[in-house]
């Protein structure tokens, strides 16, 4: 039997720093996302914004949708880390995993390929999935902001209270649950209540649907600066996609981490989440699964189909498979033996935030 197993935070990996010592590694400043055209506005404090798309949210597939299970699918582009890096860094890889369940969390399935130069490969098998005892992401999830707050923070350790958890435990509820519109407007109750946090207007995700990125500025626990963003659909308050930047220079690190860590760091920064598709569906065989999905298909180009409200729309990516440049590591891939571990056969050492 394989399980999601998912971190608490978002596209980082947990943090042990000690001395620091070394030189720093230079990254410059990051641009604004090539997921915003430019036609998006400057960042405002992102409260009102939020708050407003909260009373006036609109449908999403979960909301006007039927059948047993909670349909999840998700794309991830990241470096996998396997021996030192290359002058580019580690390869990229895509990965895809569907996840059908039901509320309860006691059936379900599974799915998990690799997609890399128009090939697609399954990883892990088509098996079953059934929640954890005790796993609070994988019950229900509250629809008050205060008990949602709690739930999501229980990922996060005793006494840990900082927003980027917060982030992070949204998109990690993405992967279990496909949220109904008392959840979602909770969350964004949620985040319009967080200190620090930005909203930018007029943004698209990877495949070009329309958004609000909700962005949270902040130094993490090595020092690195770093925006947590997340793109919300813009009339449902779906999520769309997550990801992380580097906004500033990497300091001197312990040099007990490893010669390779400040790069893991770049790495994992450059990773992207997007969220294809939550909705209900009447069994575990819809749509199809793995490589007979039928954006998969020969002759398809790898374009996944990527549905929004009551329709569905393809990959704006080149019809010759190839992926867009530079998205750092898995951060979260499904079946993984422990939070946040990549899947089989990937290697990395593990770092503190």
């Amino acid at each position: 039997m394989t399980r999601t197993r998912t971190g608490a935070t978002l596209l980082a990996l947990p943090l042990l720093l000690t001395a620091c010592a070394g030189p720093p590694v230079e990254v410059k400043p990051v641009p604004p996302s090539p997921t915003s055209p430019p036609s998006s506005t400057p960042p405002i404090p992102a409260g009102p914004v939020l708050t407003r798309l909260a009373d006036t949210l609109g449908d999403a597939p979960a909301d006007t949708t039927s059948g047993r299970y909670q349909y999840i699918e998700r794309r991830t582009w990241y470096r996998q880390i396997i021996g030192p890096p290359g002058p580019n860094g580690w390869p990229e890889r895509v990965r895809i995993d569907q996840l059908w369940r039901t509320d309860d969390a006691a059936d379900g399935r599974l799915v998990s390929v690799d997609v890399d130069g128009g090939r697609c490969t399954p990883d892990g098998g088509s098996g079953s999935w059934a929640g954890r005892t005790g796993d609070p992401f994988d019950q229900p999830p509250p629809r008050q902001p205060a008990a949602l707050r709690t739930r999501l923070l229980m990922a996060a350790g005793p006494g840990e209270t900082r927003p980027q958890d917060i982030v992070g435990g949204i998109a990690m509820l993405y992967e279990r649950h496909a949220p109904t519109r008392p959840v979602r407007t909770a969350i964004l109750r949620l985040l319009a209540a967080q200190p620090g946090i930005l909203a930018q207007t007029g943004v698209t995700d990877r495949v070009g649907r329309p958004g609000v990125d909700v962005i949270l500025p902040y130094t993490s626990r090595t020092g690195v600066p770093r925006h947590d963003i997340l793109t919300i659909d813009d009339r449902s308050g779906v999520l769309l996609a997550a990801y992380s930047v580097i906004t500033g220079p990497i300091p001197p690190q312990d040099p007990h981490l490893g010669p390779d860590f400040a790069e893991m760091i770049i790495a994992d920064a450059a990773g992207y989440r997007l969220y294809v598709d939550s909705r209900r569906t009447p069994n575990t065989r819809t749509p199809s699964a793995g490589c007979q999905h039928p954006t998969l298909q020969p002759g398809t180009g790898q374009r996944p189909a990527v549905a929004t409200g009551g329709s569905a729309r393809p990959d704006s990516r080149p019809s010759d498979g190839s992926s867009p440049p530079d998205q750092g590591l898995d951060p979260a891939a499904p079946g993984s033996s422990s939070p946040r571990s990549p899947s089989a056969g990937t290697r990395r050492r593990k770092a503190r935030r």
